[in-house]
């Protein structure tokens, strides 16, 4: 995909579409439609990167349109402009659409100009996400024999290991069935990891710089957690999502997890004096740790599988990522896996925040690091 983004703004308001056009249209093609119809129509004639809609329309609420275009631009960015300001009330149906950002009339015109830039962002990310995925399914093909024998073949098991840990690469080339998950509750712990001020990043720094540092900092993440017997469930532009607990069924998940994130930061820290002494950028990390029952299992067919996990600990862990910068924090770990850790690291207690769509409060509890004497039982 290449050049410039798309941004389709829907209003029955041509007042308003006019000032949204003004503001966007000098970094945007901007596209508009007054009717929910025709912006549909839209969304499935041009590759929009972001829809813009006003909730309340003639015929079609902004919250209908938007889940409606999910079907046609599933990676779109999708930004709702409502005039409420009790935002819970609108909670559950921002959920269905997808909604990736809410803002409130009148709205900050720099505030909503840099949510643009991050959707049009999260959907080029996305986009080669995909590129990478394709990829990959076009390399399996040629993994396929390779595969069939993996037994024979330990020495491929190597392919796996950026992604598992070496004690799940054992238990595949053991049994190649042994980590399809036929799907079922299992209690796992969730890392969330997450890149301070990333678009500042890219928009301040050639491209080129910004693939090395990723490239450097993502090898040193994927090798910590793997050394923690952990899986890395997903990368997503400056995410980082690891699972510990889900496939290998061990009891310690959680002080593995926190284990981990204690390396991760520092790992960070290392990587970033280095960079410095290079005169290139640096950046921080903050890391949400969530433990709890999750439903995992395998997808797919005999030529492609994925591993899908789902519940609350996946949500809790990504908020209480956010939650690291207002505290001042690197790593937060929620109420139960703290309970695990409690004795073997340092720690500040946060309180009960509140976490956005989840209704029950945990008490919060920020990792300072492990106490004295115990890193090597970890």
């Amino acid at each position: 995909m290449a050049g410039e983004s798309v941004v389709l703004i829907v209003d029955d308001e041509p007042r308003v579409l006019d000032s949204l056009e003004a503001l966007l249209a000098i970094e945007h093609r901007v596209l508009r439609a007054e009717r929910g119809g025709d912006a549909l129509r839209i969304v499935g004639e041009e590759p929009v990167a972001v829809i813009i809609s006003d909730q309340r329309m003639p015929g079609m609420l902004g919250t209908e349109l938007l889940a409606r275009s999910v079907t046609a631009a599933p990676e779109a960015a999708r930004i709702l402009l409502t005039a409420f300001t009790d935002a819970e009330a609108l909670m559950e149906s921002i959920n269905a659409a997808n909604v990736y950002h809410f803002v409130l009339k009148p709205w900050d015109p720099r505030e909503l100009a840099h949510t643009v830039r991050r959707g049009v962002e999260r959907y080029r990310l996305a986009h080669e996400r995909h590129a990478l995925l394709r990829d990959l399914a076009a390399r399996n093909q040629d993994l396929e024999a390779t595969l069939a024998d993996l037994r024979a073949a330990r020495e491929h098991g190597a392919q796996l290991q950026p992604y598992v840990s070496p004690r799940l690469v054992d238990l595949a080339v053991q049994n190649p069935r042994q980590l399809d998950l036929p799907g079922d509750w299992r209690d796992a712990t969730v890392l969330f990891a997450d890149i301070r001020a990333f678009t500042r990043l890219i928009e301040e720094t050639a491209a080129p710089v910004v693939i090395r540092l990723l490239n450097e900092y993502f090898r040193a993440m994927i090798d910590i957690v793997a050394g923690h017997q952990g899986t890395v469930e997903q990368l997503i532009g400056d995410e980082i999502v690891a699972l510990f607990g889900v496939a290998e069924g061990r009891q310690d998940a959680g002080i593995r997890a926190v284990r981990a994130a204690v390396d991760m930061v520092d790992a960070t820290k290392a990587l970033a004096a280095r960079w410095t002494r290079e005169s290139l950028p640096r950046f921080d990390i903050g890391v949400g740790i969530s433990s709890g029952p999750v439903w995992a299992a395998t997808i797919g067919s005999e030529r492609r599988r994925q591993l899908i996990v789902v519940g609350r600990p996946m949500i809790a862990a990504a908020r209480i990522q956010r939650m690291t910068r207002l505290f001042g924090a690197h790593i937060i770990a929620a109420e139960r896996t703290f309970r695990a850790v409690r004795d073997l690291v340092r720690y500040r207690e946060l309180g009960t925040p509140k976490l956005k769509g989840l209704k029950r409060r945990q008490t919060l509890y920020e990792i300072l690091g492990l106490r004295e004497g115990v890193a090597v039982t970890l």
